[in-house]
């Protein structure tokens, strides 16, 4: 197979490589894994599907589908995909915008329409290979926006605990908890009691159940419950708001997505690609999670290959937008899940679950998913780890908190903006931290000590500084201030230690060449030395090498110091000879510092 095919195969590559090595042991752990997410998964399914406003059996549509997908490609194995609380959130605040609420096809049309943008949208980053593109949004931001999706699911279904038609409530004017609480309380006296104590006594049986055990299906036992009172009583529609019947049977037409037109999908583009970062976030952070546990490997490129696909496939087959679930991926390790099979195998028993027991959902209360919702959204708060950054870290502490403030205030897909582009300059403005250290002899001949760079440098001839990190554009104006203070000062030779310099790009390179100039027209020297062969490279190519002097660059070598000790002897040979090495750099008062012995 040539070079390109083999390329292009290779996403598709994660079932074949589990096949190979199936067991009957595996395929008995996977079965009874899958088995216990789906049980789990069912009433989350429908009541995600709620908070994206659509008819609850899309939600089930979305895990089959994108569950069957989603666990053959993913590289984790134990991941488990599709309709998730974030995601659903994000639906319902894109699509809410451009549909008329009395129109519930244009509705979902254009939902199943985000859907099929959102799956393309991965795919092209997957194509990109933008995946570690992930890494450098931090977790302060995820437990930000998830923390704000838990309030606006808990305030977003106080409606369905009281038993108020959302018809009822009218269009929200502000967006955010202030919008839902304006909407809500004018209602608050229409309160169903019906409906309310149906719902609390759901959410207490799951916190029982939840109490008795971690691993028992408490949202399905719960929901079940809640039906079997509606139906013991003998409850209808006018009694209190019911899922109502569900269609038999699985979808046997398919809508097809690109029926939108360009003005509606440009008005969901935003949305989209927050749904598709969100989205991919989440899934690296789960399959990470589990990684550690299991030492499996992610690798961010194939998840957005494999969310991408589930979504444009889901997108065919009426599947609102999904991603990977925490709570399921985690339930489906804990119960030994063993392979990718086990999602298989789970979106199968929902599907069979949902063929077989259907015409039952008639029954479910809106009240007792509400009541499920409520348990979802309070886990979305991570509250210990928003007290611990809060004490430990001020920058990621105000991260968390600025994404938190505007998931709960601003349209929900500018909440992720506001906190990855928060991320990113808190990253920047670390990353442009200029690291430059004074490295100077003690008393004791054949050792360093490292001491940050000060105003006044003495009478020192010889100046050995040490430079760390990034050396890019954002570090460029402090460095040149720190050069023209030395240039000023007296010494004849400043010797630069690259050691620990990771990268450095042309505009630091010209700060560079303008100091190197400087100094060679008032007769004195630059030296580099530690320069690892990337770092030279790029030295050689920028034309450095030819200011400075080739005599003047000492490449890193595998001795201790071993290429700043030729920097030195070079430093001595410049002055004339005169000076022993052991002499250079000597610091008359001791100084607090980080000491280096000479090897």
């Amino acid at each position: 197979m040539s070079p390109l095919l083999s390329r292009l195969a290779y996403p598709f590559s994660p079932p074949l490589a589990t096949i190979r090595d199936y067991t009957f042991n595996k395929f008995r752990r996977d079965m009874v894994a899958g088995l216990t997410v789906a049980v789990v998964e069912v009433p989350q399914a429908m009541a995600y599907a709620l908070i994206a406003g659509v008819p609850a059996q899309y939600g089930l549509y979305t895990s089959i589908i994108q569950g069957f997908i989603g666990a053959l490609f993913a590289s984790n194995e134990q991941l488990s995909s599709g309709a998730t609380n974030t995601q659903s959130l994000l639906i319902a605040a894109t699509v809410a915008r451009l549909a008329d609420p009395g129109d519930p096809a244009m509705y979902l049309q254009l939902v199943i329409g985000l859907t099929m943008i959102k799956g393309i949208i991965q795919m092209i980053f997957a194509a990109a290979r933008m995946g570690n593109l992930i890494r450098y949004v931090s977790r302060s931001v995820i437990i930000g926006f998830s923390a704000g999706a838990g309030v606006l699911i808990a305030v977003g279904q106080i409606p369905n605990l009281l038993g108020l038609s959302r018809s009822d409530l009218g269009t929200r004017v502000v967006p955010g908890v202030v919008g839902d609480a304006l909407r809500l309380t004018p209602h608050l006296h229409q309160t169903n009691l019906h409906a309310l104590g149906i719902g609390l006594g759901t959410l207490v049986l799951i916190l029982i159940i939840r109490r008795l055990s971690r691993l028992a299906p408490g949202p399905l036992i719960g929901v079940v419950f809640a039906g079997g009172c509606v139906a013991f009583a003998g409850w209808n529609m006018q009694t209190l708001p019911l899922v109502g019947e569900l269609p038999h049977g699985l979808p046997d037409t398919f809508i097809a997505p690109w029926h939108i037109d360009y003005h509606q999908a440009e008005s969901m583009l935003g949305g989209a690609f927050a749904l598709a970062l969100l989205g991919m976030i989440e899934t690296v952070a789960i399959g990470k999670s589990i990684a550690s546990k299991t030492g499996s490997t992610v690798r961010p490129n194939q998840e957005f290959f494999a969310q991408g696909l589930a979504n444009v496939l889901g997108a065919v087959c009426q599947n609102i937008p999904g991603s990977a679930s925490f709570t399921r991926s985690a339930l489906n390790y804990q119960a030994g899940g063993q392979t990718r099979f086990a999602g298989v195998y789970s979106a199968i028993a929902v599907a069979l679950i949902y063929l077989l027991c259907a015409s039952l959902a008639w029954y479910i209360p809106m009240a007792s998913l509400a009541a499920v919702l409520f348990i979802i959204a309070y886990s979305l708060v991570d509250w210990r780890y928003m007290l611990r950054i809060g004490k430990t870290s001020k920058s990621d502490a105000a991260v968390c908190m600025v994404t938190f403030l505007a998931a709960i205030t601003l349209p929900l897909h500018y909440a992720i903006y506001v906190g990855v582009f928060l991320n990113i300059g808190v990253y920047l403005q670390q990353s442009s931290r200029l690291r430059i250290n004074e490295m100077i002899r003690t008393h004791s001949a054949g050792s360093f000590v490292e001491r940050p760079l000060q105003e006044k440098h003495g009478k020192r001839t010889v100046m050995f500084l040490q430079m760390e990190g990034d050396l890019f554009f954002g570090v460029a104006d402090e460095l040149r201030d720190r050069l023209n203070r030395i240039a000023n000062g007296s010494a004849r030779v400043v010797i630069f230690r690259l050691k620990r310099t990771h990268s450095i790009d042309s505009t630091v390179l010209q700060v560079v060449e303008e100091f190197a100039q400087r100094m060679q027209e008032t007769g004195r020297f630059v030296i580099l030395c530690g320069m690892r062969e990337e770092l030279m490279d790029i030295i050689q190519h920028y034309g450095l090498d030819k200011i400075i002097g080739q005599q003047n660059l000492f490449p890193t070598s595998y001795g201790v110091f071993a290429a700043a000790q030729q920097a030195l002897d070079r430093a001595r040979d410049l002055l004339g000879g005169s000076i022993d090495t052991q002499e250079l750099l000597l610091e008359e008062d001791d100084s607090e510092g980080y000491t280096y012995d000479v090897g």
